[in-house]
């Protein structure tokens, strides 16, 4: 049977090779045909040809695949998807143009439960491959209400004609008028950004449950400004507007996790597994997302880079919050006793923080993380410091894409 997918990308497109892959030597354009059997780390489905790996994005494990290489490197190829031969079980059309062409919903083409499935598939992979841990139980915790329309922040692009998200692995810019991904509120603030003309990277930020809309800019506009009172940029002088969400403030130009609906899943699961703490060290706070809705009893200090993120979390009143790099974080580590220390470094990780943290004489360590590889770097230390994980859960805080976010719970050695 051959099942032409509507839609597929072109050779013109880009696509990006996964952080741990060598960097392309050469372009070549070959026909093959693929049988796709795993997912890798990025996302790409996997297969293999006269038995070199080959990464083809937008293939899904059980597709037979007419592709194009495209590049090869002397570990692997690299290749584009030219036609669905033999569709997977798992594979779905999705009812929505040109989803292809965006770099945000990468995997609307796959099916649940074997998305989720293989999302813990990729974090275990890491985990064995980087790390050395195996047979590790990895829970799985979602909302099958909020796989479309939950995502609460987004960066957009404009070139003054065209407007909407970048193109998988390039700064093209596919002209967007909605997204599937995107809450209701987030579309509805595209449609009006739409009309304005923009050049340059915008990012919104909606409230879900109330009429805030934060619009974040590296350029000022006094067009934007008219149609979001909130909008701000990095050139205005005084405080960034902000709103409050579940009694975390929100602030214009600063990181939240990508919903605000779907955050509850995190915070929710952090807190399960830090307990009943007498002392908390919040590492990489921001707007302390993670701690502020701790019990009064506990204390909590936050430490992060972004000055105006933990200015609003202490001005809530509740713990200590403020600006500091990783030699301060350090310092607090080794100097200080805590019952439990938490963290959630951005993607790189928080290798430079592993020494410290595998000799601290904390109780409990916490460590959320949205990339499985960086967290398994990690992890690699603190087991070598002799922490272990006694409880881990993926969270797909990120439906229909290949991001998962991670939360580990270590004890050390008995």
């Amino acid at each position: 049977m051959t099942f032409k997918k509507p839609g597929v990308p072109t050779t013109t497109d880009k696509y990006p090779v996964p952080h741990n892959l060598l960097t392309p030597m050469k372009d070549i354009h070959v026909s093959q045909t693929i049988e796709i059997t795993a997912v890798g780390h990025g996302g790409a489905g996997l297969g293999r040809i006269d038995g070199q790996v080959c990464f083809v994005p937008y293939g899904i494990p059980g597709d037979t695949l007419a592709i194009t290489i495209t590049k090869s490197t002397k570990k692997v190829l690299w290749g584009e998807l030219v036609e669905v031969i033999e569709p997977s079980p798992d594979r779905v059309e999705p009812n929505y143009p040109g989803w292809t062409r965006s770099g945000v919903s990468t995997w609307l083409h796959f099916k649940y439960p074997a998305q989720a499935q293989w999302k813990r598939q990729i974090v275990r992979g890491c985990l064995g491959h980087i790390a050395g841990i195996d047979e590790l139980e990895i829970g799985w915790r979602e909302d099958p209400e909020l796989r479309t329309g939950y995502r609460t922040r987004a960066e957009f692009h404009g070139d003054g004609k065209r407007f909407g998200f970048y193109a998988l692995g390039s700064h093209d810019i596919v002209d967007t008028t909605r997204c599937p991904l995107c809450h209701p509120k987030m579309n509805d603030a595209l449609t009006k950004l739409r009309e304005l003309g923009l050049k340059g990277s915008v990012t919104v930020t909606v409230n879900p449950e109330g009429d805030d809309v934060l619009v974040w800019t590296g350029f000022q506009s006094r067009k934007l400004k008219d149609r979001f009172p909130l909008a701000g940029s990095s050139k205005d002088e005084g405080h960034p507007s902000r709103f409050f969400f579940d009694g975390i403030p929100i602030v214009n130009g600063t990181f939240s996790q990508s919903s605000l609906l779907l955050n509850r899943l995190l915070v929710d699961t952090v807190h399960q597994y830090l307990g009943k703490p007498t002392s908390v060290l919040d590492l990489y706070c921001g707007n302390g997302n993670l701690t502020l809705g701790l019990p009064e009893r506990c204390e909590v200090i936050g430490i992060d880079h972004n000055k105006l993120a933990v200015k609003a979390a202490d001005r809530v009143g509740r713990g200590t919050y403020y600006a500091g790099q990783e030699s301060t974080m350090i310092k607090r580590i080794k100097e200080d006793q805590w019952d439990a220390i938490l963290l959630d470094p951005p993607r790189a990780g928080a290798k430079v923080l592993v020494p410290a943290l595998a000799q601290c004489h904390a109780r409990t360590l916490v460590y959320v993380s949205c990339d499985p590889a960086t967290l398994a770097r990690d992890l690699k230390g603190l087991y070598d410091g002799g922490w272990r994980v006694v409880q881990m859960n993926a969270l797909d805080l990120f439906p229909n894409t290949a991001h998962v976010e991670t939360v580990c719970l270590l004890k050390r050695d008995a």
